[in-house]
């Protein structure tokens, strides 16, 4: 175990240095620049900047660079935007100037900066149409889905350069300690032996973890989906606020498990091994539950670089760089330095790396579609996880130690609900814990949130505002924000009833 923590302190001080190596790099005072804010890490970063400028010198015969600018995690970026785009309206002043292009993040929130800001006015969007031809388009995509995911956007406002995964990544020590079976789907961050060994994220602060989330709920269903996060949570050694986290406190002992995208999981398998670690901690996709996302990227209106910003989505997308998610360092066609180890986005270039691939999967055969969509269902994760996981972390756990406790709790690796027990006093435990609160609707009707039929109609009221003038809630507050303060006190109130009398 000596040996072990010193060879994750000597990785972990070898990764803190690469921000300070790549600094150095000559390539960020050669010719113009392209401006691109982006969560994604130091390696990817460094390159994708390198061969872009190498690509630009041999396609164009003059020098160009990347600026890049990291605010933070995808959510962050969002935010900035929204805020820099209210700021300027306020201003009376026009948006942009500063950043030509948003590079990652995920679909959704990249959907999110290509809506209107003002419901009338279709000029009101943070992101603006690429430009491409649908000739263009074709070319690098023969078919513009996966699954029931899109490639790139049909208005043209995002187009993906990679795709991402979600999948757990487990220490296979601690599972052979308890004899636990090797985790193939989300149902393992639920199981009672791994009582404060999860590692878990408040999607509150992540976007890429709202994703992990989503395709939960939409695998297993709205209430198995529910069932399966708050045991996850009850489970957890703690919240943290990145989706980088898991994959390290995993890799460092500090948790058995955790759910993480796919390359960042990878990653952490592969900087372990180089350390002359092997078999100590493995990643998997979870298997048929889990979503393939494009990764995109967005013209921000304003740009100050617009053409070159349009070079470098071109760029992303040739056989030559997309070579560069997949193949090794050691490979003539591959990085410079760095492993990237995520999923190309352009069909062919699996036909054309083959077995140089360092992950031999094929996303395109086996991304499912999900078995319960609803597009109305991401709306609440974040409000109904913080109510539900975050505000009352203790309750939630001596709730759950309470259910796993009793005697008759089954021996189960599934998840087990109400439906699953005979003893009647078991059943009601797990059927208060598992319940979602009810809020009021117009008419003096009530929305039950345990059946997802009735989502789209409180998303429109509720966490869209539609209901502002029913006085449910402060001027100064919004719906979502009361909608997760009445859950709040809904699930404490749950949780109480399964400890007490």
């Amino acid at each position: 175990m000596k040996r072990f923590g010193t060879i994750l302190l000597v990785g972990a001080a070898v990764l803190l240095l690469v921000p300070a190596f790549l600094r150095s790099s000559p390539i960020s005072q050669l010719g113009p620049g392209v401006v691109v804010m982006t969560p994604h890490n130091e390696q990817i970063r460094f390159e994708l900047g390198l061969r872009f400028s190498q690509w630009h010198q041999r396609e164009f015969g003059t020098d160009a660079h990347v600026a890049w600018s990291t605010p933070g995690g995808t959510s962050e970026i969002r935010k900035l935007l929204q805020s820099q785009w209210k700021a300027a309206a306020g201003a009376g002043i026009p948006f942009g100037g500063d950043i030509d292009l948003v590079f990652g993040g995920g679909s959704y929130e990249h959907g999110v900066l290509a809506k209107p800001t003002e419901a009338d006015d279709p000029e009101s969007t943070i992101s603006v149409p690429h430009g491409f031809t649908q000739e263009e388009l074709s070319a690098w995509f023969p078919t513009d889905t996966i699954a029931d995911g899109r490639l790139y956007d049909e208005e043209s406002f995002w187009i993906g350069t990679a795709l991402s995964s979600f999948g757990l990544i487990w220490n296979e020590d601690e599972f052979a300690q308890r004899k636990l079976p090797q985790p193939t789907n989300w149902s393992m961050l639920a199981h009672p032996q791994l009582r404060g060994r999860v590692a878990f994220v408040n999607p509150a602060m992540s976007g890429s973890v709202t994703t992990a989330l989503q395709s939960i709920l939409e695998h297993l269903g709205w209430q198995e989906g529910w069932a399966l996060i708050r045991r996850a949570s009850a489970n957890a050694r703690s919240v943290s606020g990145s989706s980088t986290r898991v994959p390290g406190d995993v890799g460092a002992g500090e948790a058995a498990i955790g759910p993480c995208i796919d390359f960042y999981g990878r990653a952490q398998v592969a900087a372990l091994e180089a350390a002359g670690i092997t078999g100590r901690i493995r990643y998997r996709d979870a298997t048929g539950q889990t979503v393939v996302d494009a990764d995109p990227i967005s013209l921000l209106r304003g740009a100050p670089n617009p053409e070159l910003a349009k070079r470098f989505i071109r760029f992303c997308l040739t056989v030559e760089a997309q070579s560069l998610w997949q193949l090794p360092p050691s490979d003539p066609d591959g990085p410079q330095r760095f492993a990237l180890r995520r999923l190309p986005i352009r069909t062919e270039v699996y036909e054309h790396l083959g077995d140089r691939m360092l992950d031999r999967v094929d996303p395109f055969s086996d991304a499912k579609a999900a078995v319960h969509p609803n597009r109305a269902a991401r709306a609440f994760i974040v409000p109904l996880f913080v109510a539900m996981a975050m505000d009352h972390r203790d309750e939630l756990r001596e709730a759950w130690n309470a259910i796993v406790e009793h005697p008759s709790y089954p021996s189960s690796d599934a998840v087990v609900m109400a439906g699953d027990v005979q003893d009647p006093e078991l059943r009601l435990m797990l059927e208060r814990f598992d319940a979602l609160p009810s809020v009021p609707m117009p008419n003096g009707t009530v929305a039950d949130l345990n059946d997802s039929t009735v989502l789209p109609a409180v998303k429109a009221g509720w966490l869209r505002d539609g209901f502002q003038s029913m006085d449910w809630w402060d001027v100064e507050s919004t719906g979502t924000l009361a909608l997760q303060a009445r859950a709040s006190a809904f699930f404490l109130n749950q949780y109480q009833k399964v400890v007490g009398p």
